[in-house]
């Protein structure tokens, strides 16, 4: 979610890499980001490197102040232009910094509008010199809530549209999935908790969900202004569009009032569209994709070189080029998590919900199985229970949960080219000797080791039993609110791989 998703975006490693953890300081913020140095070996500076102009407009992460004296790298030699807090999350009176200049505030004028009417004249700035490739991000509020600051804590209230949207989709309501508001509810933790919510608070809901619709709009116009400036300047042909966002939200689901930090799907599961030369108009992708993707992913395209330490591949979005560094996808990814829990628009806090998570989507499954640091399991076999309403950990062979186990205590300490092949480390390759090159012990080693087992497909044969039966298992020490790797441990009885 917003700061750790968005490190991750232009980092290109996971959240327990970059170790920006939070949305606030001090374990998040942009106070943490320039702490670590994170701007000094990431996809900007890459790109720069390389002569791109990179321009960026809008909200970055939290923390961004009026005292601010420098950009990060990578943006600090075109246009640098954040909103700045307190007005980060306010949708009228928005305030900037154009370079770490003075501030400057549009009074009564709508966020998105002044990045709108600003994002063009970039554009127009950056046709001039048409032998300088540039990377510009474009980065509004909505549909994120309004946020206030009151002394004393932080005050949510739902998103503002333009006037011009106020009377759009007066009859919007939120989707009634199974997983909405539902009668039964068998979640760990804290939203096992949860009471089912009142007729007001679903009525709250739905108008939240309206406000996000059309605080959207202003968003969708800013869209297509920008593709039809691009075609003016004779550069839509030849650049790259990407949309996406840092986290999913969830409304009503699994009787969750409104918020984001969970593996559910609603608050996980977000868009990534992209068009631009050699992408085939209307292709969809059934690629295992991440935020930790992005980075590979442009510099593939830009054709440039894409560093060994990136904990993502690329995602195969042209026609004639194969996945950076693989023949195929990868098929699991970590979904990790150290903070409170709250729901917007209310006092309510949490503190049991940090946890770890593998993702696992493959041919015929798609999984997710979520270890909390209460101690707590969930597993979801989202094929046969897409809204993730009957949790059937406990019902599942250990034979199997043993396999997800080993891919999740690799990927919660992964790097780089382990993150972008777990099963290589659970299968490493054994140096051939006379004795064992002609023959699988079951040891997961040997002839039938890495080159084999390279999907969940390939793990379930049951010659591996015993092994992973014999592999370390994970646990959580207790719920604390930020990353420790020592609060990580290897459960008893257990050692590391």
């Amino acid at each position: 979610m917003c700061c750790p998703s968005r490190v991750s975006l232009w980092s290109g490693q996971f959240a327990h890499n970059h170790n920006v953890t939070d949305e606030s300081p001090p374990h998040g913020s942009y106070t943490k980001f320039v702490s670590q140095k994170l701007d000094q070996n990431w996809l900007p500076t890459w790109l720069q490197q390389a002569g791109y102009s990179n321009n960026y407009i809008g909200k970055f992460i939290n923390g961004v102040s009026p005292t601010l004296k420098q950009a990060p790298k990578g943006f600090d030699t075109a246009h640098w232009e954040p909103l700045v807090a307190p007005n980060i999350y306010t949708f009228y009176d928005p305030v900037f910094s154009i370079n770490n200049g003075p501030l400057t505030s549009y009074k009564g004028l709508y966020q998105t509008d002044v990045i709108s009417d600003k994002s063009v004249e970039i554009l127009d700035t950056l046709a001039k010199n048409t032998s300088q490739p540039f990377l510009f991000v474009i980065s509004p509020t909505a549909p994120h809530d309004e946020v206030w600051f009151n002394g004393t804590g932080t005050v949510f209230t739902p998103p503002v549209p333009a006037k011009r949207h106020e009377h759009l989709f007066k009859d919007a309501k939120i989707p009634r999935h199974p997983n909405f508001n539902p009668k039964h509810n068998d979640k760990p933790s804290w939203v096992g908790t949860l009471p089912r919510l009142t007729e007001s608070q679903v009525s709250a809901l739905d108008a939240k969900y309206r406000a996000r619709l059309q605080s959207l709009q202003a968003t969708d116009e800013l869209v297509e202004r920008i593709i039809k400036r691009l075609e003016h300047n004779n550069q839509l042909d030849n650049t790259y569009i990407v949309y996406t966002t840092d986290n999913g939200y969830h409304l009503g689901t699994h009787r969750m009032y409104a918020g984001k930090q969970t593996a559910y799907e609603e608050d996980t599961n977000i868009p990534f569209i992209i068009r631009g030369p050699g992408i085939a108009k209307g292709k969809k992708s059934n690629a295992v994709a991440t935020h930790t993707h992005f980075p590979a992913t442009v510099l593939h395209l830009a054709n440039l070189p894409v560093p060994d330490s990136l904990d993502a591949h690329s995602i195969p979005v042209l026609e004639n080029k194969a996945v950076y560094g693989k023949d195929q996808p990868t098929e699991a990814f970590s979904v990790e998590f150290w903070s409170q829990a709250f729901m917007e628009n209310t006092t309510a806090r949490f503190d049991a919900n940090t946890y770890k998570s593998v993702r696992l989507i493959g041919q015929g499954y798609n999984l997710l199985y979520t270890v909390w640091c209460t101690g707590e399991k969930e597993y979801y076999d989202l094929v046969e229970d897409p809204f993730q309403i009957k949790n059937i950990y406990k019902s599942t062979q250990p034979a199997f949960l043993n396999r997800l186990d080993a891919l999740l205590n690799v990927l919660r300490t992964c790097k780089g080219p382990t993150c972008r092949d777990p099963w290589a480390v659970i299968h490493p390759t054994k140096p051939s000797s006379s004795s064992s090159s002609s023959s699988d012990k079951g040891d997961g080693h040997g002839k039938e080791g890495k080159g084999s087992v390279r999907s969940l497909k390939d793990a379930l044969n049951k010659k591996f039993d015993r092994f992973y039966a014999e592999l370390p298992k994970f646990a959580f020490k207790e719920c604390l609110h930020y990353y420790n790797p020592t609060n990580e441990e290897i459960a008893p009885g257990h050692t590391e791989l």
